[in-house]
Protein backbone atom coordinates (compact mmCIF):
# COMPACT_ATOMS: atom_id res chain seq x y z
CA UNK A 1 0.00 0.00 0.00
CA UNK A 2 1.30 3.44 -0.89
CA UNK A 3 1.88 5.56 2.49
CA UNK A 4 0.09 8.58 2.31
CA UNK A 5 1.79 11.50 0.87
CA UNK A 6 4.81 10.19 -0.21
CA UNK A 7 5.25 9.24 -4.02
CA UNK A 8 6.23 6.14 -5.35
CA UNK A 9 9.06 7.06 -6.52
CA UNK A 10 10.65 8.09 -3.60
CA UNK A 11 9.40 5.29 -1.62
CA UNK A 12 11.14 3.17 -4.13
CA UNK A 13 14.37 5.05 -4.02
CA UNK A 14 14.48 4.56 -0.02
CA UNK A 15 14.36 0.89 -0.18
CA UNK A 16 17.34 0.62 -2.44
CA UNK A 17 19.24 2.81 -0.23
CA UNK A 18 17.68 0.82 2.55
CA UNK A 19 19.04 -2.73 0.94
CA UNK A 20 22.26 -0.84 -0.09
CA UNK A 21 23.46 0.06 3.77
CA UNK A 22 21.94 -3.62 4.93
CA UNK A 23 24.40 -4.78 2.74
CA UNK A 24 27.12 -3.10 3.39
CA UNK A 25 26.83 -4.06 7.11
CA UNK A 26 26.84 -7.71 5.97
CA UNK A 27 29.75 -7.46 4.63
CA UNK A 28 31.41 -5.04 7.34
CA UNK A 29 30.27 -8.45 9.84
CA UNK A 30 31.28 -11.17 7.48
CA UNK A 31 34.30 -12.71 9.13
CA UNK A 32 35.80 -15.74 6.65
CA UNK A 33 34.62 -18.73 8.28
CA UNK A 34 37.57 -21.62 9.01
CA UNK A 35 40.18 -19.33 7.95
CA UNK A 36 42.95 -17.99 9.95
CA UNK A 37 44.40 -14.50 9.41
CA UNK A 38 47.38 -14.42 8.69
CA UNK A 39 48.38 -11.48 9.93
CA UNK A 40 47.03 -12.71 13.33
CA UNK A 41 48.07 -16.10 13.99
CA UNK A 42 48.55 -16.59 18.03
CA UNK A 43 49.67 -20.50 17.68
CA UNK A 44 53.05 -20.57 18.36
CA UNK A 45 53.69 -24.06 17.21
CA UNK A 46 52.37 -22.76 13.96
CA UNK A 47 55.10 -23.26 11.09
CA UNK A 48 54.50 -19.52 9.32
CA UNK A 49 54.19 -16.44 11.39
CA UNK A 50 53.74 -13.10 9.42
CA UNK A 51 53.99 -9.37 10.77
CA UNK A 52 51.64 -7.03 8.96
CA UNK A 53 52.21 -3.40 8.66
CA UNK A 54 49.89 -0.63 9.91
CA UNK A 55 46.95 -2.85 9.81
CA UNK A 56 45.98 -6.29 10.77
CA UNK A 57 42.37 -6.71 10.23
CA UNK A 58 41.06 -8.78 7.57
CA UNK A 59 41.49 -7.43 4.21
CA UNK A 60 43.40 -4.54 5.12
CA UNK A 61 46.83 -5.66 5.21
CA UNK A 62 49.19 -4.19 2.11
CA UNK A 63 52.72 -5.30 3.50
CA UNK A 64 53.47 -8.56 4.72
CA UNK A 65 56.49 -10.31 5.69
CA UNK A 66 56.27 -14.01 6.91
CA UNK A 67 59.47 -15.83 8.77
CA UNK A 68 58.74 -20.10 7.83
CA UNK A 69 59.88 -21.91 11.02
CA UNK A 70 59.76 -25.49 12.87
CA UNK A 71 61.44 -27.72 10.26
CA UNK A 72 59.67 -26.82 7.04
CA UNK A 73 56.02 -26.97 5.71
CA UNK A 74 54.68 -29.29 2.74
CA UNK A 75 52.61 -27.64 -0.52
CA UNK A 76 49.21 -29.12 1.03
CA UNK A 77 49.36 -27.20 4.07
CA UNK A 78 46.06 -25.80 4.62
CA UNK A 79 47.75 -22.10 6.24
CA UNK A 80 48.59 -21.32 2.46
CA UNK A 81 44.94 -21.01 2.20
CA UNK A 82 45.10 -18.46 4.78
CA UNK A 83 46.38 -16.10 2.63
CA UNK A 84 42.95 -15.89 1.45
CA UNK A 85 42.18 -13.96 4.59
CA UNK A 86 44.87 -10.74 3.31
CA UNK A 87 43.82 -10.95 -0.53
CA UNK A 88 44.35 -7.01 -0.41
CA UNK A 89 48.62 -7.87 0.40
CA UNK A 90 50.72 -5.90 -2.40
CA UNK A 91 54.17 -6.49 -1.03
CA UNK A 92 54.92 -9.94 0.38
CA UNK A 93 58.17 -11.59 1.69
CA UNK A 94 59.08 -14.94 3.07
CA UNK A 95 62.63 -15.57 5.00
CA UNK A 96 63.16 -19.10 5.66
CA UNK A 97 64.88 -19.63 9.10
CA UNK A 98 64.84 -23.43 9.21
CA UNK A 99 67.48 -25.21 6.54
CA UNK A 100 64.84 -27.02 4.58
CA UNK A 101 61.94 -25.19 5.92
CA UNK A 102 60.90 -24.19 2.32
CA UNK A 103 61.75 -26.38 -0.62
CA UNK A 104 58.89 -25.25 -3.51
CA UNK A 105 57.63 -21.89 -4.51
CA UNK A 106 54.37 -21.25 -2.89
CA UNK A 107 52.39 -20.63 -5.69
CA UNK A 108 49.19 -21.68 -3.98
CA UNK A 109 49.21 -18.15 -1.88
CA UNK A 110 49.77 -16.10 -5.52
CA UNK A 111 46.25 -17.19 -6.43
CA UNK A 112 44.51 -15.51 -3.34
CA UNK A 113 46.80 -12.02 -3.88
CA UNK A 114 45.72 -10.21 -7.52
CA UNK A 115 46.90 -6.96 -6.57
CA UNK A 116 50.90 -8.44 -5.73
CA UNK A 117 53.29 -6.41 -6.40
CA UNK A 118 56.42 -7.36 -4.97
CA UNK A 119 57.20 -10.98 -4.08
CA UNK A 120 60.15 -12.06 -2.31
CA UNK A 121 61.86 -15.84 -0.85
CA UNK A 122 65.54 -15.72 0.51
CA UNK A 123 67.54 -18.47 2.33
CA UNK A 124 64.77 -21.48 1.07
CA UNK A 125 66.02 -24.89 -0.30
CA UNK A 126 64.01 -24.44 -3.48
CA UNK A 127 66.48 -26.71 -6.50
CA UNK A 128 64.00 -25.73 -9.18
CA UNK A 129 61.86 -23.52 -10.92
CA UNK A 130 59.38 -25.27 -12.73
CA UNK A 131 57.50 -24.01 -16.06
CA UNK A 132 54.98 -21.44 -15.80
CA UNK A 133 55.49 -21.07 -11.87
CA UNK A 134 54.49 -17.76 -12.07
CA UNK A 135 52.42 -17.62 -15.57
CA UNK A 136 49.83 -14.72 -16.06
CA UNK A 137 50.82 -12.86 -12.79
CA UNK A 138 49.68 -9.77 -14.36
CA UNK A 139 50.39 -7.09 -11.30
CA UNK A 140 53.64 -8.15 -10.23
CA UNK A 141 56.47 -5.82 -10.82
CA UNK A 142 59.33 -7.24 -8.84
CA UNK A 143 60.52 -9.82 -7.68
CA UNK A 144 63.47 -11.24 -5.59
CA UNK A 145 64.96 -14.83 -4.73
CA UNK A 146 68.14 -14.76 -3.48
CA UNK A 147 69.86 -17.16 -1.18
CA UNK A 148 67.74 -19.79 -2.47
CA UNK A 149 69.73 -22.93 -3.26
CA UNK A 150 68.18 -22.59 -6.96
CA UNK A 151 69.79 -24.57 -10.01
CA UNK A 152 67.53 -24.84 -12.67
CA UNK A 153 65.81 -22.67 -14.01
CA UNK A 154 63.06 -23.97 -16.07
CA UNK A 155 61.41 -22.95 -20.13
CA UNK A 156 58.55 -20.65 -19.31
CA UNK A 157 59.35 -20.22 -15.34
CA UNK A 158 59.14 -16.24 -16.25
CA UNK A 159 55.94 -16.74 -18.84
CA UNK A 160 53.22 -14.20 -19.13
CA UNK A 161 54.48 -10.89 -16.29
CA UNK A 162 53.28 -7.71 -18.39
CA UNK A 163 54.39 -5.89 -15.99
CA UNK A 164 57.35 -7.54 -14.38
CA UNK A 165 60.29 -4.82 -14.26
CA UNK A 166 62.70 -6.18 -11.87
CA UNK A 167 63.94 -9.49 -11.26
CA UNK A 168 67.08 -10.74 -8.84
CA UNK A 169 68.21 -14.17 -8.95
CA UNK A 170 71.02 -13.19 -6.99
CA UNK A 171 73.39 -16.12 -4.46
CA UNK A 172 71.79 -19.39 -5.73
CA UNK A 173 73.70 -22.51 -7.98
CA UNK A 174 72.43 -22.13 -11.45
CA UNK A 175 74.54 -23.18 -13.66
CA UNK A 176 72.67 -22.97 -17.04
CA UNK A 177 70.93 -20.13 -18.49
CA UNK A 178 68.23 -21.70 -21.41
CA UNK A 179 66.76 -20.47 -24.01
CA UNK A 180 62.92 -19.77 -23.85
CA UNK A 181 62.94 -19.56 -19.71
CA UNK A 182 61.94 -15.84 -20.29
CA UNK A 183 58.63 -15.49 -22.18
CA UNK A 184 56.49 -12.77 -22.91
CA UNK A 185 57.89 -10.09 -19.96
CA UNK A 186 57.70 -6.74 -21.77
CA UNK A 187 58.44 -4.64 -18.75
CA UNK A 188 61.01 -6.16 -17.82
CA UNK A 189 64.53 -3.86 -17.62
CA UNK A 190 66.73 -5.40 -14.84
CA UNK A 191 67.86 -8.99 -14.69
CA UNK A 192 70.37 -9.70 -12.22
CA UNK A 193 72.10 -13.04 -11.28
CA UNK A 194 75.32 -11.90 -9.19
CA UNK A 195 77.03 -15.03 -7.32
CA UNK A 196 75.72 -18.69 -9.37
CA UNK A 197 77.24 -21.13 -11.31
CA UNK A 198 76.22 -19.89 -14.50
CA UNK A 199 79.07 -20.94 -16.98
CA UNK A 200 76.32 -21.58 -19.97
CA UNK A 201 74.19 -19.47 -21.93
CA UNK A 202 72.48 -20.67 -24.80
CA UNK A 203 71.73 -19.04 -27.77
CA UNK A 204 68.69 -16.61 -27.51
CA UNK A 205 68.78 -16.71 -23.65
CA UNK A 206 67.67 -13.35 -23.75
CA UNK A 207 66.25 -13.14 -26.85
CA UNK A 208 62.54 -11.71 -25.86
CA UNK A 209 64.00 -9.06 -23.37
CA UNK A 210 63.46 -6.60 -26.21
CA UNK A 211 63.39 -4.02 -23.11
CA UNK A 212 66.11 -4.99 -20.67
CA UNK A 213 68.61 -2.20 -19.98
CA UNK A 214 70.46 -3.98 -17.29
CA UNK A 215 72.03 -7.52 -17.03
CA UNK A 216 74.52 -8.76 -14.25
CA UNK A 217 76.09 -11.92 -14.54
CA UNK A 218 78.90 -11.04 -12.17
CA UNK A 219 80.54 -13.43 -10.02
CA UNK A 220 79.58 -16.76 -12.14
CA UNK A 221 82.17 -19.33 -14.42
CA UNK A 222 81.15 -17.92 -17.91
CA UNK A 223 84.23 -18.86 -19.62
CA UNK A 224 83.07 -17.98 -22.92
CA UNK A 225 80.91 -15.39 -24.69
CA UNK A 226 79.11 -15.58 -28.16
CA UNK A 227 77.53 -13.10 -30.29
CA UNK A 228 74.41 -15.23 -30.15
CA UNK A 229 74.26 -15.17 -26.04
CA UNK A 230 73.25 -11.37 -26.30
CA UNK A 231 70.58 -12.13 -29.32
CA UNK A 232 67.64 -9.78 -28.23
CA UNK A 233 69.31 -7.58 -25.76
CA UNK A 234 69.49 -4.74 -28.27
CA UNK A 235 68.42 -2.18 -25.76
CA UNK A 236 70.73 -3.35 -23.55
CA UNK A 237 72.38 0.01 -21.65
CA UNK A 238 74.41 -1.86 -19.02
CA UNK A 239 76.31 -5.06 -19.14
CA UNK A 240 78.42 -6.51 -15.94
CA UNK A 241 80.64 -9.50 -16.38
CA UNK A 242 82.85 -9.05 -14.08
CA UNK A 243 84.62 -12.03 -11.87
CA UNK A 244 83.91 -14.60 -14.53
CA UNK A 245 86.49 -16.67 -16.40
CA UNK A 246 86.68 -14.87 -19.75
CA UNK A 247 90.01 -15.39 -21.35
CA UNK A 248 89.55 -14.47 -25.23
CA UNK A 249 87.28 -11.97 -26.54
CA UNK A 250 86.33 -12.65 -30.13
CA UNK A 251 85.37 -10.01 -33.00
CA UNK A 252 82.13 -9.12 -32.50
CA UNK A 253 81.17 -10.18 -29.57
CA UNK A 254 79.17 -7.60 -28.09
CA UNK A 255 77.74 -6.41 -31.87
CA UNK A 256 74.08 -7.43 -30.90
CA UNK A 257 74.16 -4.76 -27.90
CA UNK A 258 73.64 -1.41 -30.19
CA UNK A 259 72.46 1.19 -27.27
CA UNK A 260 75.08 -0.60 -24.45
CA UNK A 261 76.89 2.45 -22.67
CA UNK A 262 78.96 0.42 -20.16
CA UNK A 263 80.47 -2.73 -19.78
CA UNK A 264 82.40 -3.98 -17.21
CA UNK A 265 84.76 -7.02 -17.49
CA UNK A 266 86.68 -6.81 -14.66
CA UNK A 267 88.25 -9.52 -12.87
CA UNK A 268 88.59 -11.89 -15.44
CA UNK A 269 91.22 -13.80 -17.44
CA UNK A 270 91.46 -11.91 -20.68
CA UNK A 271 94.71 -11.99 -22.04
CA UNK A 272 93.50 -11.90 -25.94
CA UNK A 273 91.12 -9.42 -27.19
CA UNK A 274 90.38 -9.08 -30.98
CA UNK A 275 90.84 -5.86 -32.87
CA UNK A 276 87.04 -5.78 -33.82
CA UNK A 277 85.73 -7.41 -30.22
CA UNK A 278 83.66 -3.95 -29.55
CA UNK A 279 82.55 -3.33 -33.12
CA UNK A 280 78.88 -2.81 -32.76
CA UNK A 281 78.94 -0.45 -29.56
CA UNK A 282 78.77 3.01 -30.97
CA UNK A 283 76.85 4.42 -27.97
CA UNK A 284 79.44 2.56 -25.56
CA UNK A 285 80.73 4.92 -23.22
CA UNK A 286 82.55 3.12 -19.92
CA UNK A 287 84.91 0.19 -20.45
CA UNK A 288 86.18 -1.35 -17.36
CA UNK A 289 89.18 -4.18 -18.33
CA UNK A 290 90.90 -4.08 -14.74
CA UNK A 291 92.68 -6.72 -13.36
CA UNK A 292 93.23 -9.35 -16.29
CA UNK A 293 95.92 -10.43 -18.11
CA UNK A 294 96.21 -8.05 -21.33
CA UNK A 295 99.85 -7.92 -22.44
CA UNK A 296 99.27 -6.15 -25.44
CA UNK A 297 96.46 -4.00 -27.11
CA UNK A 298 95.56 -4.22 -31.33
CA UNK A 299 95.71 -1.66 -33.12
CA UNK A 300 92.54 -0.23 -33.77
CA UNK A 301 90.48 -1.45 -30.61
CA UNK A 302 89.17 1.59 -29.92
CA UNK A 303 88.05 2.41 -33.10
CA UNK A 304 84.61 0.93 -32.87
CA UNK A 305 83.80 3.07 -29.63
CA UNK A 306 84.77 5.88 -30.70
CA UNK A 307 81.97 7.87 -27.96
CA UNK A 308 84.28 6.29 -25.11
CA UNK A 309 84.80 8.83 -22.09
CA UNK A 310 85.74 6.32 -19.68
CA UNK A 311 88.52 3.60 -19.43
CA UNK A 312 89.68 1.48 -16.87
CA UNK A 313 92.91 -0.95 -17.57
CA UNK A 314 93.85 -0.88 -13.83
CA UNK A 315 96.28 -3.64 -13.23
CA UNK A 316 97.02 -5.93 -16.48
CA UNK A 317 100.29 -6.98 -17.92
CA UNK A 318 100.16 -3.94 -20.41
CA UNK A 319 104.05 -3.07 -21.60
CA UNK A 320 103.01 -0.57 -24.49
CA UNK A 321 100.09 2.15 -24.58
CA UNK A 322 100.76 4.60 -27.57
CA UNK A 323 98.71 7.37 -28.74
CA UNK A 324 97.70 5.78 -31.49
CA UNK A 325 95.69 3.31 -29.53
CA UNK A 326 94.34 6.04 -27.60
CA UNK A 327 93.53 8.49 -30.70
CA UNK A 328 90.12 7.26 -31.53
CA UNK A 329 88.97 8.32 -27.63
CA UNK A 330 91.40 11.07 -27.04
CA UNK A 331 89.35 14.63 -27.60
CA UNK A 332 87.10 12.38 -25.49
CA UNK A 333 89.02 12.10 -22.31
CA UNK A 334 89.47 15.89 -22.15
CA UNK A 335 85.80 16.07 -21.06
CA UNK A 336 84.36 17.04 -17.88
CA UNK A 337 82.97 13.21 -16.59
CA UNK A 338 85.95 11.44 -18.01
CA UNK A 339 88.57 9.40 -17.28
CA UNK A 340 91.40 6.75 -17.74
CA UNK A 341 93.09 4.38 -15.38
CA UNK A 342 96.51 2.36 -16.27
CA UNK A 343 97.87 2.20 -12.96
CA UNK A 344 98.87 -0.59 -12.38
CA UNK A 345 100.87 -2.46 -15.48
CA UNK A 346 104.42 -3.05 -16.70
CA UNK A 347 104.66 0.07 -18.26
CA UNK A 348 108.62 1.46 -18.84
CA UNK A 349 109.22 5.60 -18.78
CA UNK A 350 109.04 5.78 -22.43
CA UNK A 351 108.47 8.60 -25.55
CA UNK A 352 105.16 6.71 -26.08
CA UNK A 353 103.89 7.88 -23.22
CA UNK A 354 104.36 11.34 -24.15
CA UNK A 355 101.16 11.81 -24.80
CA UNK A 356 99.95 11.86 -21.00
CA UNK A 357 101.68 15.23 -20.74
CA UNK A 358 99.83 17.11 -23.40
CA UNK A 359 96.25 15.29 -21.65
CA UNK A 360 97.21 16.28 -18.15
CA UNK A 361 96.87 20.31 -19.53
CA UNK A 362 94.42 20.05 -22.28
CA UNK A 363 91.62 17.78 -19.77
CA UNK A 364 88.70 19.28 -17.84
CA UNK A 365 88.12 16.15 -15.89
CA UNK A 366 89.94 15.75 -12.48
CA UNK A 367 89.94 12.17 -12.49
CA UNK A 368 91.97 12.47 -15.69
CA UNK A 369 94.52 14.85 -14.35
CA UNK A 370 94.63 12.94 -10.62
CA UNK A 371 95.02 9.97 -12.44
CA UNK A 372 98.05 11.47 -15.11
CA UNK A 373 99.79 12.92 -12.32
CA UNK A 374 99.62 9.70 -9.69
CA UNK A 375 101.07 7.64 -13.24
CA UNK A 376 104.07 5.31 -11.87
CA UNK A 377 106.83 3.62 -14.45
CA UNK A 378 109.35 2.35 -14.23
CA UNK A 379 112.35 4.42 -15.45
CA UNK A 380 114.99 2.10 -16.92
CA UNK A 381 118.40 4.53 -18.12
CA UNK A 382 122.13 4.88 -17.99
CA UNK A 383 123.14 5.89 -14.70
CA UNK A 384 124.48 9.22 -15.76
CA UNK A 385 120.95 10.78 -16.68
CA UNK A 386 120.26 10.74 -12.69
CA UNK A 387 121.68 13.64 -12.75
CA UNK A 388 119.24 15.00 -15.57
CA UNK A 389 116.46 13.79 -13.80
CA UNK A 390 117.76 14.94 -10.30
CA UNK A 391 118.56 18.79 -12.23
CA UNK A 392 114.50 18.95 -13.77
CA UNK A 393 113.02 17.18 -9.85
CA UNK A 394 114.86 19.99 -7.88
CA UNK A 395 114.64 23.15 -10.21
CA UNK A 396 111.39 22.74 -12.35
CA UNK A 397 109.17 20.86 -10.80
CA UNK A 398 109.69 21.39 -6.96
CA UNK A 399 110.79 25.09 -7.14
CA UNK A 400 108.19 26.17 -9.70
CA UNK A 401 105.21 24.16 -9.13
CA UNK A 402 104.76 22.80 -12.73
CA UNK A 403 102.17 21.23 -12.11
CA UNK A 404 100.25 23.31 -10.10
CA UNK A 405 96.48 24.58 -11.30
CA UNK A 406 97.10 28.33 -11.84
CA UNK A 407 93.32 29.21 -12.22
CA UNK A 408 91.58 28.59 -8.77
CA UNK A 409 88.51 29.07 -10.38
CA UNK A 410 89.08 25.83 -12.36
CA UNK A 411 89.53 23.62 -9.06
CA UNK A 412 85.72 24.43 -8.27
CA UNK A 413 84.38 23.86 -11.89
CA UNK A 414 86.15 20.60 -11.67
CA UNK A 415 84.99 19.30 -8.70
CA UNK A 416 81.35 19.89 -9.50
CA UNK A 417 81.18 16.79 -11.90
CA UNK A 418 78.22 14.50 -11.49
CA UNK A 419 79.41 11.06 -13.48
CA UNK A 420 76.76 9.32 -15.35
CA UNK A 421 78.13 5.96 -14.66
CA UNK A 422 77.48 3.71 -11.50
CA UNK A 423 80.11 4.02 -8.96
CA UNK A 424 82.06 0.78 -9.35
CA UNK A 425 84.91 2.64 -11.04
CA UNK A 426 85.26 4.60 -7.87
CA UNK A 427 86.12 1.73 -5.86
CA UNK A 428 89.78 1.72 -7.27
CA UNK A 429 90.44 4.52 -4.60
CA UNK A 430 89.89 2.23 -1.90
CA UNK A 431 92.90 -0.27 -2.96
CA UNK A 432 95.79 -0.33 -1.30
CA UNK A 433 98.62 1.87 -3.47
CA UNK A 434 101.59 -0.42 -4.77
CA UNK A 435 104.97 -0.03 -2.93
CA UNK A 436 107.07 2.61 -4.81
CA UNK A 437 109.94 0.03 -6.45
CA UNK A 438 113.56 1.61 -6.83
CA UNK A 439 113.35 2.33 -10.66
CA UNK A 440 109.11 3.84 -10.44
CA UNK A 441 109.45 7.28 -11.53
CA UNK A 442 106.14 9.49 -11.61
CA UNK A 443 105.77 9.96 -15.29
CA UNK A 444 104.81 13.79 -15.13
CA UNK A 445 108.02 14.08 -13.41
CA UNK A 446 109.83 13.14 -16.43
CA UNK A 447 110.38 15.42 -18.88
CA UNK A 448 109.12 14.43 -22.35
CA UNK A 449 113.35 14.92 -23.63
CA UNK A 450 114.01 12.54 -20.61
CA UNK A 451 112.03 9.80 -21.94
CA UNK A 452 114.19 7.46 -23.44
CA UNK A 453 113.13 6.55 -26.99
CA UNK A 454 114.50 2.63 -28.03
CA UNK A 455 115.30 1.20 -31.37
CA UNK A 456 111.85 -1.15 -31.20
CA UNK A 457 109.37 2.13 -30.94
CA UNK A 458 111.67 4.62 -32.73
CA UNK A 459 108.55 4.53 -35.65
CA UNK A 460 106.00 5.31 -33.35
CA UNK A 461 107.59 8.82 -31.91
CA UNK A 462 109.88 9.25 -34.89
CA UNK A 463 113.29 10.65 -32.47
CA UNK A 464 115.88 9.50 -31.90
CA UNK A 465 116.82 9.68 -28.13
CA UNK A 466 119.43 12.17 -26.89
CA UNK A 467 120.97 13.42 -23.70
CA UNK A 468 119.36 16.89 -23.01
CA UNK A 469 121.88 19.57 -22.18
CA UNK A 470 120.61 22.00 -19.51
CA UNK A 471 119.82 24.96 -21.92
CA UNK A 472 117.32 22.40 -23.32
CA UNK A 473 115.95 21.68 -20.21
CA UNK A 474 115.37 25.40 -20.01
CA UNK A 475 113.90 24.89 -23.26
CA UNK A 476 111.47 22.26 -22.24
CA UNK A 477 110.54 23.89 -19.16
CA UNK A 478 109.52 27.18 -21.18
CA UNK A 479 107.82 24.78 -23.39
CA UNK A 480 105.29 23.36 -20.52
CA UNK A 481 104.64 26.48 -18.66
CA UNK A 482 103.55 27.86 -21.66
CA UNK A 483 101.20 25.00 -22.30
CA UNK A 484 98.61 26.64 -21.56
CA UNK A 485 98.54 29.56 -24.08
CA UNK A 486 100.21 27.44 -27.11
CA UNK A 487 98.73 24.54 -29.21
CA UNK A 488 100.69 21.34 -28.63
CA UNK A 489 102.13 19.52 -31.14
CA UNK A 490 101.40 16.00 -31.67
CA UNK A 491 103.44 14.09 -28.56
CA UNK A 492 104.06 11.20 -31.23
CA UNK A 493 106.34 13.87 -33.24
CA UNK A 494 107.66 15.42 -29.50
Amino acid sequence: MRARGVPATLLLLLFAIEALDANRRKQKDKVIPNTINICDISDRDSKVHCYCEQSQEYNEAEKTECWVFNGGIQKSDPLWSSFSSQSNIQTLAFNVRADGGLDFVPTKVLQFLRRLKNFSIKFSSIPKIDSYTFANLSAVQEMTFTKNKIKILSKYAFYNMPNLTVLTLDENRITELVTDTFYSLPALQKLYFTSNNISVIQDGAFRHLVNLLELELDRNNISELKKESFNGLANLQRLDLRRNKLAVLNSFTFTELWNLQELLLDYNDIYIMAQRTFDGLSLLKKLSLSHNKLVTLPSGLFEGVRGLTALNLRHNKLQRFTFDNLRPIYDNLKNKNSYIYLEGNDFDCNCHLAWMHRLRHEAKSVKVRTSLENFICKFNVDPSMNSHLAYFERSVISSNNLYEIDDKSDIKDYSDTDDFFHEEADEIYDEPKLAKKANDKTLLQIPVELLPCPQEIKTVTDRTYTYPSQNEAKDYRNLILNSRSHKYEDPIKL
